[in-house]
């Protein structure tokens, strides 16, 4: 099975560099433009089964990508959940925490702002990984988010994953190959 999960376009919260989390934010006109260039991307493959985080911005890049697909939504592809941050700009939550956001944020720990930690999203990551392990379908197109591209990439290669270091641009398009019971990264942004 090829694994095609491809991170949304640029969001609300993106474009004035905000945490967002399980906030439902829109995409912005560029966002709809890069969702548009990602369907292009993805105009020959035949998906057998789509899915996307039950997030407004992944479920706009799929309608945005694949006009007129039929899809399912799953919350285990949300990204990770940054609790009281969400709809603060990074500069208005180091104004407001000082030191302790910016922490936080280095090593993802949104627990004590009432949000999620790395070690918790890639769980969830885990659970939906695992699961598509017993999905029947050849292709599956999974639309998500940039954390949870990180944690699949991180399950996968068993590599433990650095934020900085891993780049996941809007409308990156990655895909994982589940072949003889096992998973590998096959390609990154194609």
């Amino acid at each position: 099975m090829l694994l095609y999960m491809i991170r949304h376009g640029e969001s609300v919260a993106n474009h004035i560099r905000g945490h967002a989390g399980w906030a439902q934010v829109p995409l912005t006109p560029l966002g709809i433009e890069q969702a548009q260039a990602a369907g292009e991307r993805l105009k020959d493959i035949s998906f057998d089964r789509i899915i996307t985080s039950d997030l407004l911005r992944a479920k706009q890049t799929c309608e945005f990508a694949l006009p007129g697909c039929e899809y399912e939504t799953n919350p285990l592809i949300r990204e990770i959940n940054v609790g009281s941050l969400s709809g603060k700009t990074a500069v208005q939550c180091e104004e407001l925490y000082g030191s302790s956001y910016v922490e936080s944020k280095a090593i993802e720990d949104f627990t004590p702002f009432n949000g999620e930690n790395r070690d918790t999203l890639l769980k969830r990551v885990t659970e939906f990984m695992t699961s598509a392990e017993t999905f029947t379908e050849d292709t599956v197109a999974v639309f998500t988010h940039a954390g949870v591209l990180r944690a699949a990439f991180e399950f996968v290669t068993q590599a433990p994953r650095s934020r900085n270091r891993i780049y996941c641009g809007n409308c990156c398009i990655v895909v994982f190959e589940y072949l003889d019971n096992h998973w590998r990264l096959k390609s990154w942004n194609i």
